[in-house]
């Protein structure tokens, strides 16, 4: 039986996969037997949207092929559980599906026969799709979860989730083996990104488990903190925030991904905000806004900063550049001197074509800025 979806949980969704698109240069999403995740896609953003999200190689599958069970105990007739029967057993252990319920092919099948679609549409989708799905050994990596999870709480790293190391695992109750059990489904789909060179999106128990075990959980989340961080410092909403306020959708990523700039603040990103705290990426961010100063130490920037700028924003410009910085605004004004002078906020709206363009973050997020200005007229 299939749990019915809210509007605030199908709105969360959304909102999710929109941050990611713009955030991760491809995402893996995971589906069961049934595909239940590519049936929603198709319901909520239509087939051509969702076609071109693959076609395109936004999007990725993972069958969730591996699992993990544990022993609940042995129901008396009585009705009570007699839970002896766990002890002296693993608390958790790995599984996988096999055959059909694996099969990229019939996994897409299964999610098309919904919509109604001729067969010869239908083929044509799934000969397109089959390419998009990373395969994986089940049985390795749920073996490997269940090992990941046990050896944390051994480690005590789980300590701070509710389950401190007191006992030998085979010694562990229903209710502690079931913490250990739900967190052995959150490591499942980590491990299976994480095999194939990918990031974690999941957020607190990823990163209480990752101290000692996977390098690769919650760098993700942790990359979608810092980018609010720097959307907070442009006086910008967070990219979820955005989608929330209805003034851009997901059909909006095909254009948003290709701004000019946006590989790169993608590539920069995922290379800074996964391991930073929020006063690191503002440093980094800022460090790396005023490198582009060094450009005018060159004859040609020598050149071009003796004509017309623009001033700095009520956002970085006020923030970062300090009174004059703040006291410019957004207005054109000739000058002679260099803009380096003025503070780092000068550097925001040069009109510099080619030559800075594409080479800080913050040329993305201007460009994300008038977007959602053109958006909301």
């Amino acid at each position: 039986m299939t749990t019915r979806l809210t509007a605030e949980q199908e709105s969360e969704i959304l909102a999710g996969l929109f941050e990611q698109l713009l955030l991760f240069d491809k995402i893996v999403l995971s589906t069961d037997k049934n595909n239940l995740t590519l049936v929603f896609l198709i319901s909520k953003l239509g087939l051509e949207t969702v076609e071109r999200l693959i076609r395109s190689g936004y999007i990725l599958f993972s069958i969730k092929s591996a699992a993990i069970f544990t022993g609940t105990g042995r129901q008396r007739e009585d009705g009570t559980i007699d839970e002896s029967v766990i002890y002296k057993q693993p608390p958790i252990v790995g599984g996988s599906l096999n055959g059909d319920d694996i099969d990229p092919s019939i996994n897409i099948y299964r999610a098309l026969v919904r919509f109604g679609l001729s067969k010869k549409e239908r083929n044509r989708l799934i000969k397109n799709i089959v390419p998009k799905y990373l395969v994986n050994d089940g049985l390795e990596i749920s073996s490997n979860a269940a090992k990941v999870v046990t050896d944390a709480y051994v480690n005590n790293n789980l300590e701070n989730l509710g389950l401190p190391f007191e006992k030998d695992p085979f010694d562990l109750n229903l209710e502690e083996r079931k913490i250990l059990f739900d967190l052995g489904h959150t490591v499942l789909d980590t491990s299976i990104l994480a095999k194939n060179g990918y990031k974690s999106y999941n957020n607190y128990e990823h990163l209480e488990i990752s101290k000692k075990n996977l390098e690769n959980i919650g760098k993700a989340y942790k990359i979608s903190e810092n980018v609010s961080e720097i959307l907070k410092i442009e006086n910008t909403p967070d990219l979820k925030a955005m989608f929330y306020q209805g003034g851009l959708d997901i059909s909006d990523i095909f254009k948003l991904r290709h701004l000019s700039s946006a590989k790169y603040f993608r590539k920069w990103i995922n290379e800074v905000g996964e391991n930073s705290d929020s006063s690191e990426i503002t440093e980094a961010y800022i460090s790396e806004v005023a490198g582009a100063k060094k450009f005018f130490e060159t004859t040609k920037g020598k050149l071009i900063k003796n004509t017309f700028l623009y001033g700095a924003t009520s956002g970085l410009g006020a923030l970062i550049a300090g009174p004059i910085g703040g006291l410019v605004g957004a207005g054109a004004k000739s000058i002679v001197e260099p803009a380096v002078d003025y503070g780092l906020g000068l550097l925001e709206e040069f009109v510099l074509d080619g030559i800075i363009e594409g080479k800080n973050p913050k040329s993305y997020i201007d460009k994300l800025k008038k977007e959602i200005d053109k958006n909301a007229t």
